[in-house]
């Protein structure tokens, strides 16, 4: 009688499974789409409570009690979003959308004199900017036409999603120590204090991340529009929010921000075109080589190269959501490959011995 050949068995079984898992891909992802958008919001609000969290205990450590100091917080932040909807919104607005609408069409006139001058055809580009330009202001477009509250409001699967996430928000933060507590018990319970060490390693690596990249988003956005402004550049205002939004984007942000500023003055005035040259050639620099590392100085070095793929990748794969999330990812993984550097090490020679042998 033959043997059983029970790994062959094994592995048409597993094929079987991967063509089953294939072939009603369109059940198991709207499933898991659907669990992927009830979690969110809870997932956002932990997130928002985790960097939150430092504030907190801040406060109290400067003798305000716990509840007091959530309340101060919360007031605070709904006061700012206040402020930005009814204050600031209706007027930045209205001055965001005629900016935007003027930068597209400055660009394309720059577009159109390059194709004249040097014989070029520049239809295609030209007419893929015009799209772009006709999607953003046409939704910024709305906003001023309708307001932006009333924008807002008539979304109401926005409006619930928002609220959601700041019960969430609001929970978690109250109950952040008792959670971490939990955590640490269960770790505590593996009797492994290297796995304890590495959860304390990396719960630091990220919060001097959150720290250091909010006040240097902050800094890059107030620095932008303040100079642009100085300078006489009609778009500052644009330009500070993009250079804000930039920091997402190691590198090629400010590469991107001094272009369109250049182009944008190009068609202005030739004294402006000068200016925010200067402006693209010396800044990025001044925040590469002074700004960036005196700030991120205790944070966790990223390399320049793997900074720029991260951001890569996690565009490809998930959009903006994944430019945001990029960097505290790959400082997750470096944290982990640094701190099991060893082990690693050790793993990949005895891998290589099994191999040999």
């Amino acid at each position: 009688m033959k043997k059983i050949n029970f790994k062959l068995i094994n592995t048409l079984l597993l094929l079987l499974i991967i063509f089953l898992v294939w072939i009603m891909r369109g059940l198991w992802l709207g499933v898991v789409s659907r669990i992927c958008a009830i979690i969110l919001p809870f997932l956002i609000g932990f997130v928002l409570a985790y960097i939150l969290n430092p504030l907190l205990k801040f406060l109290i450590r400067k003798g305000i009690p716990k509840k007091i100091a959530l309340s101060i917080i919360f007031v605070s932040i709904l006061l700012f979003i206040t402020i930005f909807l009814w204050v600031l919104i209706p007027s930045i607005l209205p001055m965001m959308f005629n900016q935007t609408q003027a930068l597209f069409v400055t660009i394309n006139d720059f577009i159109r004199d390059i194709s004249v001058k040097f014989d070029l055809n520049l239809m295609g580009l030209s007419k893929s900017i015009e799209m772009i330009a006709t999607d953003i202001t046409g939704d910024l477009s709305k906003m001023v036409s309708q307001g932006f509250i009333n924008f807002i409001s008539s979304s109401l699967n926005f409006v619930a999603h928002l609220l959601i996430v700041i019960i969430a928000t609001i929970y978690f933060l109250f109950d952040m120590d008792n959670i971490r507590d939990r955590f640490e018990k269960f770790l505590k319970r593996l009797k492994n204090k290297k796995t304890f060490k590495y959860f304390e390693t990396l719960d630091d690596a990220i919060h001097k991340y959150i720290n250091a990249f909010c006040l240097f988003a902050l800094i890059i956005f107030i620095e932008y529009t303040l100079v642009f402004y100085i300078i006489g550049h009609p778009y500052f205002l644009l330009l500070g929010i993009l250079a804000g939004f930039g920091t997402f984007i190691p590198y090629f942000g400010g590469i991107i921000l001094g272009i369109i500023a250049i182009i944008t003055a190009s068609v202005i005035s030739p004294q402006l075109l000068i200016f925010s040259v200067i402006v693209a050639l010396i800044f990025p620099n001044i925040d590469g080589y002074f700004t960036a590392p005196k700030i991120y100085a205790k944070s966790n070095k990223v390399p320049a190269l793997l900074s720029v793929f991260a951001v890569f990748a996690g565009g490809m794969i998930a959009g903006f959501i994944g430019i945001v999330i990029a960097l505290p990812v790959t400082i997750i993984i470096l944290t982990t490959l640094r701190f099991y550097d060893e082990e690693i090490d050790s793993g990949i020679e005895h891998l290589k011995k099994k191999i040999d042998d």
